[in-house]
């Protein structure tokens, strides 16, 4: 595995992230988003893109570490391919998570016990991923609520309208138009948020489970050397 395969992680993170700046430039400059966040007088739309401006960071720092992982990882497997040093390690502890799963391997005598230390390194790559994916609903959520805020608005402007004039159905539209403006701007911000940070966090969860098979691949080679010795 060459040293490039390791950051392309990052690499296409960040080719996803400027695709996502670039389409919200695009949107800044024809007006659209400026008149979603006008029209939406909630203010969900702005509290949907703060989380997805803030998570979509968290993924930047998640994918550099998955990178600096499996970085690592390469480097263990270079030394390890040396017979005289297949008991060294060249990181500090809690450094390299896959040089923590080879150590600990060394410790760890049964198959069952590989077993729970591969699913322990799995989860420490993966875990706070789920952060990222509760997020990703919670946006939806926060879009629908919205929808149901736009329509208790239209709604409202109805009640209480026994005879109407011209100029109450004018007001009446507008209101109408107002509840309708926040219910579907809303649900849009959100479905869109959800789907670009699903989009980052799968490519995280990929790249998580390439740094795993690459550190069981790795515990597999080392337990075999080690018992040659």
């Amino acid at each position: 595995m060459s040293s490039s395969s390791a950051y392309r992680i990052f690499l296409y993170w960040l080719l996803l992230a400027g695709v996502i700046v670039f389409a919200v430039y695009v949107a800044w400059d024809l007006g659209v988003l400026a008149s979603i966040l006008s029209r939406d007088i909630t203010r969900i739309s702005v509290v949907v893109l703060l989380l997805l401006f803030l998570t979509s960071i968290h993924c930047g720092y998640r994918s550099w570490f998955l990178t600096v992982q499996l970085r690592m990882a390469e480097r263990l497997k270079e030394q390890l391919v040396a017979p005289s040093q297949n008991s060294a390690f060249m990181f500090s502890n809690g450094q390299s998570l896959v040089q923590d799963y080879l150590q600990a391997l060394q410790k760890g005598d049964s198959e069952q016990d590989k077993v729970i230390l591969s699913e322990l390194m799995a989860e420490k790559l993966r875990g706070s991923h789920q952060v990222g994916w509760f997020v990703s609903g919670l946006v939806i959520k926060l879009g629908l609520l919205g929808t149901v805020i736009g329509f208790v608005f239209m709604l409202s402007s109805v009640s209480g309208l026994e005879n109407l004039d011209i100029t109450d159905i004018k007001q009446l539209m507008q209101q109408m138009t107002q509840g309708m403006g926040v219910a579907m701007n809303t649900t849009m911000v959100g479905l869109v948020s959800s789907m670009l940070l699903g989009m980052q966090y799968l490519l995280l969860d990929r790249c998580a489970d390439q740094v795993v098979a690459t550190g069981v691949g790795l515990g597999q080679d080392f337990c075999s050397a080690t018992e040659q010795e």
